[in-house]
C-alpha cells in the first residue's frame, strides 16, 4: 500500500536559490537529493537549468538588449557636422562667362542642440533597457512556472501508475481467490469471468497510464527543445506539502512582483519619452561658417550664419499632450493590473488550500477507512459471508480515493507554482531564508 505524509517543508535547490537571486525565479516541488542514474530520472533542478538554457522565449530578449544597445549608442551621438561647397557666377553669359568672376565657397555647418536634447535621448534609451529587462523577468516567470507544472503532471502520473500498478495486484490476487472458491463450489461459475475482466481492465489502465507519462515526459522536455528525451522519470515527492501562508503576506509580496514591475519600468519610459518631447519644444540653433574665394578681385573672405526657427515651440505642444495622456493611460493600466493579479493571487491561493484540505482529509479519515474496510470484505468475502461485488465495490473505491489523493496534491503543487510566477518569490519563509544566506 502507498503511504503518504504531509509534514515536511518544500526544500529549494541550491541552483534554484541562485537563479531566484538572478531572475526573481522559484519552484515548488520537493526534489530528492539523491543522483540517481540508473533509472535515468530527472531533477527539477536540471529541468529548470536546462529550460533557462535553451529557451528561444528567454534568449529573444537578449537580441532585444542587444538593439536596444544599438539604439543607445545612436542617441548618445551629437550632430554632425557638414561640409559644403558652394559656386557662384560661374559658366553665365556676358560679364559672368566663365570662371574670371567665381567666387567659391567652403562651409562647415551643424546644430547646437538646445533643451537638453541629447541627455533626454539617452535616458530615454536607458529607460528602454531597464524596461526589456523587466518583460525578461516576467517571460522568466512565466517558462519556469510552465516547466513546474509539467514536472508535477509527470509525477503526479508516476504516482497514479503506482496506484494503478496496486489495483493490478489486488486484481490478480482477487482472480486467484475467485477461481479457488469456485473450484471449491463456494461461488457462482461465472465470477472468474467477471475476476478476469477485472483484471484485464486493470492492466489496460496501467498500460494507459505508462503511455500518458511518456507523453508528459515529452511535454517536459519540449521546454529545453529536446524531442527524444534521455529520461524516464523525475524524481520528488508529490505528498510533501506545506501550508500556505496568508493572503494578506502574499499581497505584500505582489507590491514588489516583476509583473507590477515591468509597469513602473513602462511608466519610467514614458516619462522618459515625455521629457525628451518637451525638448524638442526648444528650438535648435543652426550655425555655419566658412571661407569664401572671390576670383574677380582676388580677395578671401570669411562667412558665417545662424538661424533658428520662429514659433517652433507651439508645433509640438500636440505631441507633448499625446505623451502626457499616455502617461497618464500607463498609470490607469498599472491600477487595473494591480487589482487583477489579487484576483488572480486570490483564486490561486483558495485553490491550493482546497487541495491541501482534501489532502488531509483524504490521507486522515478516506483513505485508512477504506484499507481496512478492505481488508475486511476480502476476509469476509474468502469465508463466504460477501458477495464478489463488495469485495470489488470496496476495492474500486479504495482505488478512487488514492486518485483523488493524487489530484489534490498535483493541484496544491501547481497552484503554489501559479502564486510564485505571480508574486515573483518563493511560497515559504523557509526559501526566504535560504535565499538570504546565499546572497550574504
Amino acid at each position: 500500500m502507498m503511504k503518504f505524509s504531509l509534514s515536511s517543508p518544500v526544500r529549494v535547490h541550491a541552483w534554484v536559490v541562485s537563479m531566484m537571486i538572478v531572475l526573481l525565479t522559484t519552484h515548488t516541488v520537493v526534489v530528492a537529493q539523491t543522483n540517481s542514474t540508473t533509472n535515468r530520472e530527472m531533477t527539477l533542478q536540471s529541468a529548470i537549468q536546462r529550460t533557462l538554457t535553451n529557451s528561444p522565449e528567454l534568449h529573444e530578449f537578449t537580441y532585444r538588449q542587444q538593439a536596444v544597445e544599438g539604439e543607445i549608442k545612436t542617441a548618445s551621438l551629437k550632430p554632425e557636422v557638414t561640409a559644403g561647397i558652394e559656386l557662384e557666377n560661374f559658366l553665365g553669359t556676358g560679364d559672368v562667362s566663365g570662371t574670371k568672376d567665381t567666387e567659391m565657397t567652403l562651409t562647415l555647418s551643424s546644430v547646437i542642440e538646445l533643451g537638453n536634447k541629447l541627455n533626454s535621448r539617452k535616458e530615454f534609451t536607458k529607460a528602454q533597457s531597464t524596461l526589456v529587462e523587466a518583460q525578461k523577468q516576467v517571460q522568466t516567470l512565466d517558462v519556469l512556472a510552465e516547466v513546474t507544472r509539467r514536472y508535477i503532471d509527470v509525477l503526479a502520473q508516476q504516482a497514479l501508475i503506482d496506484a494503478q500498478q496496486e489495483t493490478e495486484t489486488l486484481a490478480r490476487y482477487t482472480y486467484q481467490a475467485v477461481t479457488k472458491r469456485v473450484d471449491a463450489g463456494a461461488s457462482p461459475v461465472f465470477e472468474p469471468q467477471r475476476a478476469e475482466a477485472a483484471l484485464a481492465r486493470a492492466r489496460l489502465d496501467v498500460v494507459t497510464a505508462q503511455q500518458t507519462k511518456q507523453a508528459m515526459i515529452k511535454s517536459l522536455a519540449i521546454m529545453w527543445g529536446e524531442k527524444n528525451p534521455t529520461f524516464t522519470g523525475v524524481e520528488g515527492d508529490l505528498f510533501t506539502l506545506q501550508s500556505s501562508p496568508s493572503l494578506t503576506s502574499l499581497f505584500n509580496t505582489l507590491l514588489d512582483s516583476p509583473n507590477l514591475e515591468v509597469y513602473t519600468k513602462e511608466s519610467r519610459l514614458q516619462a522618459s519619452q515625455v521629457r525628451l518631447t518637451q525638448a524638442a519644444n526648444q528650438s535648435d540653433l543652426s550655425w555655419t561658417a566658412g571661407i569664401r574665394r572671390i576670383n574677380g578681385i582676388d580677395d578671401t573672405a570669411f562667412v558665417a550664419g545662424v538661424s533658428m526657427p520662429l514659433f517652433a515651440g507651439n508645433r509640438n505642444i500636440g505631441e507633448y499632450e499625446k505623451q502626457r495622456a499616455v502617461q497618464g493611460q500607463l498609470e490607469q493600466q498599472k491600477q487595473s493590473a494591480t487589482q487583477n493579479l489579487y484576483h488572480q493571487l486570490n483564486m490561486a491561493l483558495v485553490a491550493r488550500n482546497n487541495a491541501l484540505l482534501n489532502v488531509q482529509a483524504l490521507q486522515d479519515s478516506i483513505i485508512p477507512p477504506l484499507v481496512q474496510a478492505l481488508e475486511l470484505v476480502e476476509q469476509a468475502y474468502i469465508n463466504g459471508r460477501f458477495s464478489y461485488f463488495e469485495w470489488v465495490s470496496t476495492r474500486q473505491e479504495l482505488l478512487n480515493a488514492k486518485q483523488a489523493l493524487i489530484q489534490s496534491a498535483k493541484q496544491a503543487h501547481q497552484r503554489g507554482a501559479d502564486i510564485e510566477a505571480l508574486t515573483g518569490q518563493p511560497l515559504f519563509n523557509a526559501h526566504r531564508t535560504s535565499i538570504s544566506s546565499e546572497i550574504k
